[in-house]
């Protein structure tokens, strides 16, 4: 999870054409507590195959505008060959979704520009991105002042094992490599957000999948660690 690593296409490449993506926790797609949102422009990170956008472009509505972004093409594909379907299942007058192939800690490769969004969206799946600190930055970025990060993701309740984390993070176990609260929190005041503000949280396990039934490989620990469903809205100040 450094900071520090080479943020290049190469380096970018390499990482997300080997990491595990599916069947994960991350694969649900809940979208809750977005509050009144009609008229926005919010931005999904790491979209997938895009019911997420479909949700918040139902949400936004006539007036608002959703992008969503992955860096697997193959996903980017499928979720544009359905949207003109689900615009118009959302009862919309034309299109209010895009969807771009784009690194999440590289947006700016894709054309998003500074301040260009109201809300953007994450889920647990940034915690198996390839730097999930410079994911953050990069929202920080196209957020307007005054606009809103939504984490609906996965905190641990104490401090990490380095190894732990990093071996889940090569499995794409995105509870297991969850950052501790103290962390998250640290780096939410490194780019410049204010505090968090946690809702519906409720523990959840590392082997949990993306429905009942569904589980997915889990690095082996001694680590005792209570994992934590939450939901975060984060705000960048307005000046």
């Amino acid at each position: 999870m450094q900071a520090d690593k080479p943020i290049d296409e190469e380096s970018l490449r390499a990482y997300y054409e080997q990491l595990p993506n599916e069947y994960g926790f991350a694969s649900q797609c809940k979208m809750t507590l977005l509050g009144d949102i009609k008229g926005k422009r919010v931005l999904d990170l790491d979209c997938r195959r895009g019911k997420g956008v479909v949700k918040l472009s139902d949400y936004v509505g006539a007036r608002g505008r959703v992008v969503g972004v992955d860096p697997t093409p193959e996903w980017i594909e499928i979720a544009r060959s359905y949207q003109d379907d689900a615009w118009r299942r959302n009862g919309l007058p034309e299109n209010n979704m895009e969807y771009l192939v784009a690194y999440p800690e590289d947006l700016a490769a894709a054309g998003l520009e500074d301040g260009s969004f109201d809300l953007v969206f994450a889920n647990s799946s940034v915690n198996v991105d390839y730097c999930p600190e410079a994911v953050f930055a990069e929202a920080f970025r196209v957020l307007r002042p005054g606009g809103v990060l939504v984490y609906d993701g996965v905190v641990a309740a104490g401090a990490r094992d380095a190894d732990t984390v990093a071996r889940a993070r090569a499995l794409g176990n995105a509870v297991q490599a969850a950052f501790a609260r103290e962390e998250f929190e640290d780096i939410m005041a490194r780019i410049g957000f204010e505090k968090p503000e946690y809702y519906e949280e409720s523990d959840v396990r590392p082997e949990t999948g993306y429905q009942t039934g569904c589980e997915v490989p889990v690095a082996e620990s001694d680590e005792d660690v209570r994992f934590v469903k939450t939901t975060a809205r984060i705000y960048k100040p307005r000046r």
